[in-house]
């Protein structure tokens, strides 16, 4: 019905760990993105959604788990940093939540620092057309080239090249 293209899966690291940093604009994103790779990967979801009776069983064993946005949630950073050193992957949203096209937030830095702190790549994600589900516009997830950084480099920087890179992956139309 959606006609879904994917298009990058080649460049995702064959072995070890990663962070996917991807844009978010739908409720659909994350099973999006996971369901376009061959790999477990593990979400982090705000904490809201496992107080939903049954949804909440589904979230968790989808392999999601929660994060206190409110908060600096240690305990929810320090579970992603296990999941990355135990050769496993996390797909992060940097913008923190679901925001609708045209509007600016400031992104956070969680990607940056996990990267930096696992020395696991960051590949970018881009997904588009999910908030336009109901128009049956075709859905389309694009995977960039994995980004190492320099443990040197501030996670402000460093989370503004992965943004900048998402960007590219939406305007970027390929042939699709």
């Amino acid at each position: 019905m959606y006609r879904r293209k994917v298009s990058g899966t080649g460049n995702l690291p064959k072995t070890g760990s990663f962070i996917l940093a991807s844009n978010h604009q739908s409720y659909a994103d994350p099973p999006l993105v996971g369901t376009s790779i061959n790999k477990p990967i593990h979400y982090i979801a705000k904490k809201e959604l496992f107080k939903i009776p049954l949804f909440g069983w589904i979230l968790k064993q989808g392999n999601a788990f929660p994060v206190d946005r409110g908060s600096g949630d240690v305990g929810a950073f320090k579970n992603a940093m296990e999941i990355l050193k135990r050769g496993e992957s996390v797909l992060v949203f940097p913008e923190g939540t679901r925001y609708k096209p045209g509007k600016i937030r400031k992104p956070k830095n969680g990607a940056a620092m996990l990267s930096v702190l696992t020395g696991s790549p960051v590949v970018p994600v881009a997904v588009i057309n999910s908030d336009k589900m109901f128009m049956f516009k075709r859905l389309k997830v694009r995977f960039g080239m994995p980004m190492k950084f320099d443990t040197k480099e501030d996670y402000d920087s460093i989370t503004n090249k992965i943004m900048k890179e998402i960007e590219k992956l939406k305007k970027n139309d390929y042939t699709d």
